[in-house]
C-alpha cells in the first residue's frame, strides 16, 4: 500500500488496503497489523469499527489523521481517542476498569443516542457524566474548525445535556448530605478507574479539575462547588473582599474585632507534623491561631500581595513614561534610562515566570488558561529585542533608528495592555466581573467589524487625498508621511467631527471663488470639480460611517449583550475555579523579586550536587520551596495519609496507596444518587408514554365517533 501523497496536501487516511472497500465487510473486521496491540484493545477497536460502520462520521468528515500503525479505521479511530482523553484519563483505554465507561466514552465520540442507558450503568456516573462532557466538548470544536456547524451543535447539545445531568446529580447528592458532597468533589478517581498495577493510579485530579478542562459551567456554579471554591479561598473566617485586606494588613482588627464576632469556618484539613522517630502528631495550637495561620497561608493573601505589587507595578510603569526624556540610546549613556531598565529587569521577571511553567505543565496547557499572559509576555519579549538592538546595534546602521522607535512603540503598547490587565482584579467581585466578562466576549466584535470600517475608510482616504492635493503639497515627502495622511482623512470623521476646510471643499492652489461660466478653463474646471466633490464624498462618508456603520456595530453589541447578560453570573461562577487554581499554584513571592527566587534557586540547585557544600544547599533548597506554589489535590491526598496514620489505620504513610474511606463512602453516595435518579427518569418515561398512549387511544375513539356520525348522516340523506 502506497501511503506517500504529493507535497503540500495535508495527508488524509487512506482506509482502502488492498482491495477492500468501504463496505466490504472484511475491512471492517480485519485485526491489527501491529502485534503491541492487547487483547483488550482489539475489543475496542473491534466496537469502534461497528460504530463508525454505522455512523460514517470520522471517514466522512476526515477528522483523523493517517496511523500505519493500523490497518484498520478502528484502530486509527481508537489512536484519535487515546490522544483525546489521555490529558485527563492519564493512561490508555485498555486500562480502564469500568467496560460501561469505556463504551460510553466510545459512543460519546459518535454522538449516540443511547448515552444515557450506558451512563446509567456506570460504576463512577459523576465523573463517567464528566467525560461525556469533556469529549463532546472537543469534538464541538473540532467540527467547529471543520466548518460543520450541525454537527458542532449536535455536541453541543449533548454537552449541555450531561452537564446539566451531572449537575442534578451533584445537587441530589448536595440536599441528601452536604458534607458528603463536599468529599464527593475531593474525590481522586484516579484511585478507582484504573485496573491493578497501572500508574495512573498514583494521579491527582479532583472532580471540579475535570468539570474545568470540560467546560461544564452549570456544574461549577452549582452552590456545593462555589461552597467549596470559597472555602479554599479563604479559609479560617469567612469575611468580603475588602474586610479581607484591612484585616491583611491590619493584623490587630483581629483582636480588636473579638474572636466571637468574626464568621469562622472549619478547619478541613488536619494539621499534622513528624517528629524525629517518624512518628504523625497533631499540631497542638489554639484555634483561634491555626485560623489566624490558614488567613494568612490562603490563595487570597496570595492574590493581595500579588495585586499590590501589581499595582506598583503600573504606576512605577506611569512615571517612568511621564518622566522619559531621552531621545536615543547609547551604549556609554546607560545611566540616563536606568528607570526604563527597572522595568525592563521586572518584565524579565515575567517572562522567568513563564519559561518556569511552560517547562513544567507544557507549553499548550500554560497558554490556553493564560491567554492573556502570553500575549503580555510577547509583548514584553518584542521589547526586550528591540531595546537591545538599539543599545549595541553602531550609530551609522540605518536599523538603529528603527530599532529604537519599535522599543518606543512596544514599551508604550505593553504600558496599555498591563492597565488593562488591572480589570482582572475586578473578578473577584460579581459585579465588576460580569462587566469584564462583557467586555472580553464584545472585542472580538469589535475587532472583526473594525475591517468593515477600514474599507470605507481606506476608500474615502484616498479619494480625499487625490482631491485635496495634500500629498501634492507636502514638502520632502517620505514613506512615512502619506500613511499618517491615510489615517488622518477619515479617523475622525466616523464620530461626527469633520474638518471645516473639508466641508467648504479647500484644495490647494485652488481659490473657493464660484466657477466663472463666461471665463472657462481647464484649470477652473478641474478646481470647481474638486471642490464640489470634497464635500459630496465627506457627506457619503459621514453618511456610512456615522450612521449605517456605528448604528449596526451597537446593535450587535447590544445583542450580544443581551445574550451575555443571561449567563454572566454562571460564566463568572465558572471562572471562580480557574483563579483559584492560578493563586493555588502561584509563587508567593510576586515579580519583579521572583527573579531573585529562580537566581537564588537555580544557584542552590548546582550546589546541591557538589558533595559537601550540597548538605547546606539542600536545606536552603527546602526553605525556598515554601514559597512555592501547592496543587491541592496532591496536599489532599497527603493529608489523608496523615490522617489514616493518626486513626491507626497503617503505619507507614508511605505505604498507603488507596481511597480513604471517605471516598468511598463519597463514590457509594453519588452510586444510590445516580439509582435514585434513574429510578426517578424510568418512572417519568413510563408516566410520559402512558399519557401518549391514553392520548392516541382517546384521538381514535373521537376519530372513530366522526367516522360513524359522518357515515349514518351520509346514510340518513341516501
Amino acid at each position: 500500500m502506497n501511503l506517500d501523497v504529493p507535497s503540500g496536501r495535508r495527508k488524509t487516511i487512506k482506509f482502502r488496503t488492498r482491495n477492500f472497500s468501504l463496505e466490504d465487510e472484511r475491512y471492517w473486521i480485519q485485526p491489527s497489523r501491529c502485534t503491541s496491540v492487547d487483547m483488550s484493545s482489539r475489543e475496542i477497536i473491534n466496537k469502534l469499527n461497528e460504530m463508525e460502520q454505522e455512523e460514517k462520521l470520522f471517514i466522512t468528515y476526515d477528522v483523523i489523521e493517517r496511523n500505519p500503525k493500523f490497518a484498520t479505521v478502528g484502530g486509527s479511530i481508537f489512536e484519535f481517542i487515546n490522544n483525546t482523553m489521555r490529558p485527563v484519563l492519564k493512561c490508555h483505554l485498555s486500562q480502564i476498569k469500568d467496560t460501561n465507561m469505556l463504551h460510553l466514552i466510545a459512543s460519546s465520540f459518535f454522538k449516540r443516542s443511547d448515552l444515557h442507558e450506558i451512563w446509567a450503568k456506570c460504576e463512577y456516573p459523576i465523573f463517567a457524566g464528566l467525560l461525556v462532557v469533556y469529549v463532546s466538548n472537543k469534538m464541538r470544536k473540532l467540527f467547529l474548525e471543520q466548518h460543520e456547524p450541525v454537527i458542532a451543535e449536535a455536541f453541543d447539545k449533548i454537552q449541555n445535556t450531561f452537564d446539566d445531568e451531572c449537575t442534578a446529580l451533584l445537587d441530589q447528592c448536595f440536599h441528601t448530605s452536604e458534607r458528603d458532597s463536599r468529599a464527593v468533589l475531593d474525590t481522586n478517581y484516579h484511585l478507582f478507574i484504573h485496573t491493578d498495577g497501572c500508574p495512573s493510579s498514583e494521579e491527582n485530579m479532583e472532580v471540579m479539575a475535570l468539570a474545568s478542562a470540560a467546560k461544564a459551567k452549570n456544574f461549577l456554579s452549582h452552590p456545593a462547588c462555589q461552597r467549596e471554591i470559597d472555602f479554599r479561598w479563604q479559609p479560617g473566617f469567612k469575611l468580603g473582599q475588602m474586610a479581607f485586606c484591612l484585616f491583611f494588613f491590619f493584623p490587630p482588627l483581629f483582636f480588636l474585632r473579638g474572636r466571637q464576632r468574626i464568621k469562622k469556618r472549619e478547619i478541613k484539613t488536619m494539621m499534622v507534623k513528624m517528629d524525629h522517630s517518624g512518628q504523625m502528631t497533631s499540631i497542638t495550637y489554639s484555634n483561634f491561631m491555626i485560623r489566624v495561620y490558614n488567613f494568612y497561608t490562603s490563595p487570597n493573601a496570595k492574590y493581595v500581595i500579588h495585586t499590590l505589587f501589581r499595582l506598583i507595578y503600573v504606576i512605577f510603569y506611569a512615571y517612568v513614561l511621564m518622566t522619559m526624556t531621552r531621545k536615543t540610546m547609547v551604549m556609554n549613556e546607560l545611566d540616563e534610562f536606568l528607570d526604563e531598565m527597572a522595568i525592563i529587569v521586572w518584565q524579565c521577571a515575567y517572562l522567568t515566570e513563564m519559561a518556569v511553567l511552560v517547562y513544567q505543565r507544557g507549553f499548550y496547557n500554560w497558554a490556553e488558561r493564560n491567554t492573556a499572559d502570553l500575549y503580555r509576555n510577547y509583548l514584553v519579549a518584542m521589547t526586550m529585542i528591540a531595546w537591545s538592538l538599539a543599545v549595541i546595534a553602531p550609530p551609522t546602521w540605518p536599523i538603529r533608528a528603527f530599532a529604537i522607535i519599535s522599543a518606543d512603540l512596544f514599551f508604550y503598547f505593553s504600558f496599555v495592555f498591563a492597565t488593562l490587565r488591572l480589570m482582572k482584579i475586578a473578578n473577584v467581585d460579581a459585579f465588576f466581573g460580569s462587566i469584564v466578562l462583557m467586555i472580553k466576549k464584545m472585542i472580538p466584535i469589535m475587532v472583526k467589524f473594525m475591517f468593515v470600517f477600514m474599507v470605507f475608510w481606506f476608500t474615502y482616504a484616498v479619494c480625499h487625498i487625490s482631491l485635496a492635493g495634500h500629498l501634492k503639497s507636502t514638502p520632502n515627502i517620505t514613506d512615512v508621511v502619506w500613511p499618517w495622511l491615510i489615517f488622518s482623512s477619515g479617523a475622525f470623521e466616523i464620530f461626527g467631527e469633520a474638518d471645516e476646510e473639508d466641508k467648504l471643499g479647500t484644495v490647494s492652489k485652488c481659490s473657493s471663488a464660484p466657477l466663472n461660466w463666461d471665463v472657462i478653463t481647464d484649470s477652473s474646471v478641474q478646481c470647481w470639480f474638486k471642490t464640489s466633490m470634497i464635500p459630496v464624498f465627506l457627506f457619503c462618508y459621514m453618511l456610512v460611517s456615522s450612521v449605517l456603520l456605528v448604528n449596526l456595530v451597537t446593535a450587535l453589541l447590544s445583542k450580544k449583550y443581551e445574550d451575555i447578560d443571561k449567563v454572566s453570573h454562571i460564566y463568572w461562577k465558572y471562572k471562580l475555579y480557574s483563579r483559584l487554581i492560578e493563586y493555588e499554584e502561584k509563587l508567593w513571592i510576586p515579580a519583579p523579586l521572583s527573579l531573585v527566587f529562580y537566581i537564588l534557586k537555580s544557584v542552590f540547585f548546582f550546589l546541591s550536587k557538589i558533595p559537601i557544600i550540597g548538605i547546606v544547599a539542600n536545606v536552603f533548597l527546602k526553605v525556598l520551596h515554601c514559597f512555592e506554589g501547592n496543587n491541592y489535590a496532591q496536599d489532599r491526598r497527603k493529608n489523608r495519609k496523615y490522617e489514616a496514620v493518626m486513626n491507626g489505620l497503617i503505619t507507614n504513610a508511605n505505604r498507603w496507596t488507596g481511597p480513604t474511606d471517605e471516598e468511598k463512602k463519597a463514590v457509594e453516595l453519588v452510586r444510590d444518587q445516580m439509582k435514585i435518579m434513574e429510578q426517578d427518569r424510568k418512572r417519568k418515561r413510563l408516566e410520559t408514554d402512558l399519557i401518549r398512549h391514553r392520548f392516541e387511544e382517546i384521538m381514535s375513539e373521537i376519530e372513530n365517533t366522526n367516522r360513524f356520525r359522518r357515515i349514518r348522516s351520509q346514510t340518513f340523506h341516501a
